[in-house]
Formats: structure tokens, C-alpha cells, sequence
């Protein structure tokens, strides 16, 4: 049986309706406008401050202003008060330098660098025919102070970034070896060195150190692959240690071809909301794995640790990794300028992010403190983290074996 309601009843159930979307309409509208009037009241605050601070400047200050450069300090300042320690800005000639060695080959002064237990930057390899291979720099050296800034574990990210650059451009060094301090400039110029070296050790396993990550690694990790595959290789060692990476493309391309069908880098925004960044095709290397890691890889190359961590692939020794998961971006100003700014973390397959956490290490391995970490690491005989890693590995060989 079907129940009529009257005219009247059907109005006034309108009228409800109209009235409800109309108060949650007003209470939104209220809650926005509020939120955007005090906005607007905090930036008047702030825009004050800067023009008292700027009439008091130039009716006092005894010196010349050139405005260009005061410019760029009010953004770069704005920038610093973020707390972002990552974010920085661009002016228009800088951000054109950068464009044109993004995507090219690894330009730089050609050094592998790592922390040093004191904040200064080892110099852990120096590419042949290099900038720095000219100024007979070497393994051991420890550089103190980048282009006039003292070096310490809390720029050490930084000051390493600057070995990168526009082809021509300079950097200043000061470098210490035994008690002597050396100067040097080196101008820096494209490299056109290979980022992986591999040594079959025994076992038949394959030992794959890298120099760094550049927009040709995932290529030469594929030359390297087919290599170890002709000579037999049963297990592969990944050696990472004290490699920087913010190159996500690279990495993900590196595990594409190591891992199959899935996920295999996630985005998680600055809201906790996590997006699908990469995923990777069926096609994977089986075989058994062991990542070696410390506290200087640093950036992607975390990111590469986890991944294969995540799923099984491998196992990581060492210490834990140094804990930077955040992405940054470039934004373009209307000057030509632009700003650098933190936008997302990082994260695997698992979809949790190692940002200020790290990666850990399986197998914790202290590496031995007699030893010069920059002249021994990757010699079996002397190198203890690298013996735990062919310990693993050849135990993985025997399981699969057995299996």
C-alpha cells in the first residue's frame, strides 16, 4: 500500500532540507573566511615587520645596498624560517645554471666523499682524469671548509652538493692530509666515469661497489648485470656506502630491473596522504642479494636500500642509513628566480617512509675503527662489513642450493 503525503508536508520537508544545506553552507563559508581573514592579518603582520625593518635600514645603515642581492637575502630568509633544511632559493642566473646540467652526464670535480667521525668530508674516491685527480687530491684526504664554509656534520649534505655544478664553474677547498692544510680551486666539468665496478669474489658471488648515482647509473647497473651473469654469479653484493642520491628516476629504474611486478616507490605528501610513484614490470633478477649501507647513504639511495629490503630481496649490513626521505622541487618565479622546497617523502613497497628514521641495518656491522674507512673499504681482508656480507650471501647461496 502506498503512502501519499500531503502538499503542505512536502514544502515544509523542502524547506527543512534548504535550510540545513544553507547552514552548512554559511558555517563552511564563515569557517573559510575566518581561516583566509587570518591569513590575511598574519602576512599583514609579517609584511609590516619587513617595512619597519627596511624604513629603519635605509634612513640608518652606513653602508652601500645593492638591491638585487638584498632581494635574494629577503628570500632566502623567508625560506630559512620554514625550518625546511633542504629548501633554499635560486636566483635567475643560478637556477639557469642548474637547468643546464640537469639531465646531463655527472659534472663536478669528481670525488666519492663520506662523514668523517669528526664532521669533516672524506674523500673516499677521486675519479680518474678528474678536477680533483688533477690536484692530486686522494683517498684519506679530509676537506675542512668548502668555498670559505667550515665543514661539520650538520652541512655535510650541502657542502657535498656544491662538488656539482654548471661545467666552468669554481669551487674553493681546503683539504688536510696527515697535518698539512692544502688550498685548492678546482673548476668543474662533465665526467664520463662509470658509477659501478665489479669484483667476483669467492663463492662465485658478485661484489657491485658504486662511485655515485648519476642519470647513467641504471644503465651501467644493466652492463654490470649482464657482466656478473657471464662470469657466473650466484649472489650480488650491492656496496652503497657514502653514495648521495636525490635522483628518484634513476633508482627507480635500478630497481625495475631488479624486482618484479609491484610497487615499488611510493609518494607520501606533506598531508600523509601516500600515492603510487613507480611501479616496476615482471621481469627481476633472482638471485640471492645483500645491500651494504651506513650512515653516509644518503637520499634515494636509501630509498634503493629499503625497496629491496622491503620485499625480501635482499638483506642489509652495516649501520643504519642517513635518513633523508624527503623530495624536493624546483618553482619557477615570475623573475626567473625559484625556490626549492620540500613537497613529499619518500617511501617502498612497504609505503613507510625512512625520512629521519633511516634505513636499518639487518646485520649491524660497526666498521673497524683501526682501519682508514676511505683506503680500505671494499678489500675483503681488511673491509669487516663487506666479510659480513659475504658471509650472508654465500649462506644464501647454500639455502637456495639445498632448497
Amino acid at each position: 500500500m502506498n503512502k501519499k503525503i500531503s502538499l503542505g508536508a512536502a514544502i515544509a520537508y523542502m524547506a527543512i532540507v534548504a535550510a540545513v544545506v544553507f547552514c552548512l553552507t554559511m558555517f563552511y563559508s564563515e569557517n573559510r573566511y575566518n581561516a583566509m581573514y587570518n591569513n590575511i592579518l598574519e602576512r599583514e603582520r609579517e609584511y609590516a615587520i619587513l617595512a619597519e625593518v627596511d624604513q629603519y635600514v635605509r634612513s640608518h645603515y652606513a653602508g652601500e645596498i645593492n638591491e638585487e642581492t638584498l632581494r635574494a637575502g629577503i628570500a632566502s630568509g623567508y625560506l630559512s624560517g620554514l625550518g625546511d633544511p633542504y629548501a633554499r632559493f635560486l636566483t635567475d642566473k643560478e637556477y639557469e645554471a642548474y637547468q643546464q646540467t640537469e639531465g646531463q652526464r655527472y659534472v663536478g670535480i669528481g670525488v666519492v666523499t663520506e662523514l668523517d667521525v669528526d664532521g669533516y668530508i672524506r674523500v673516499r674516491t677521486v675519479y680518474p682524469q678528474s678536477p680533483a685527480a688533477t690536484a692530486q687530491m686522494q683517498p684519506g684526504d679530509l676537506i675542512v671548509s668548502v668555498d670559505g664554509t667550515a665543514a661539520t656534520k650538520d652541512n655535510y649534505t650541502d657542502l657535498v652538493a656544491t662538488f656539482r655544478g654548471a661545467a666552468g664553474t669554481k669551487v674553493s677547498l681546503v683539504y688536510r692530509r696527515d697535518t698539512e692544510e692544502l688550498t685548492v680551486e678546482l673548476t668543474r666539468r662533465e665526467i664520463d666515469t662509470p658509477t659501478i665496478a665489479i669484483t667476483m669474489l669467492d663463492n662465485d658471488i658478485a661484489y657491485l661497489r658504486f662511485s655515485a648515482i648519476t642519470a647513467n647509473t641504471s644503465q651501467h647497473l644493466d652492463t654490470i648485470l649482464r657482466q656478473a651473469e657471464q662470469n657466473g654469479a650466484r649472489a650480488l653484493i650491492f656496496d652503497v656506502r657514502g653514495i648521495e642520491s636525490d635522483n628518484v628516476t634513476v633508482i627507480g629504474s635500478m630497481l625495475d630491473t631488479l624486482l618484479g611486478e609491484m610497487t615499488i616507490i611510493y609518494e607520501e605528501d606533506l598531508t600523509g596522504e601516500v600515492r603510487e610513484l613507480m611501479n616496476s614490470d615482471e621481469s627481476e633478477v633472482n638471485l640471492p642479494m645483500v645491500v651494504l649501507a651506513d650512515s653516509g647513504t644518503t637520499g634515494t639511495t636509501e630509498l634503493f636500500a629499503q625497496a629491496l629490503r622491503d620485499t625480501g630481496k635482499a638483506r642489509t649490513v652495516g649501520e643504519t642509513t642517513f635518513g633523508k626521505g624527503t623530495y624536493q622541487t624546483f618553482y619557477k618565479l615570475k623573475s626567473g628566480a625559484a625556490v626549492y622546497l620540500t613537497v613529499a617523502r619518500y617511501a617502498g613497497p612497504s609505503a613507510e617512509t625512512y625520512d629521519q628514521v633511516g634505513v636499518p641495518a639487518d646485520y649491524e656491522v660497526a666498521y673497524s675503527v683501526e682501519m682508514d674507512k676511505a683506503t680500505t673499504m671494499g678489500n675483503p681482508e681488511v673491509d669487516n662489513q663487506l666479510r659480513r656480507a659475504v658471509e650472508i650471501a654465500a649462506t644464501a647461496i647454500k639455502t637456495e642450493a639445498t632448497a
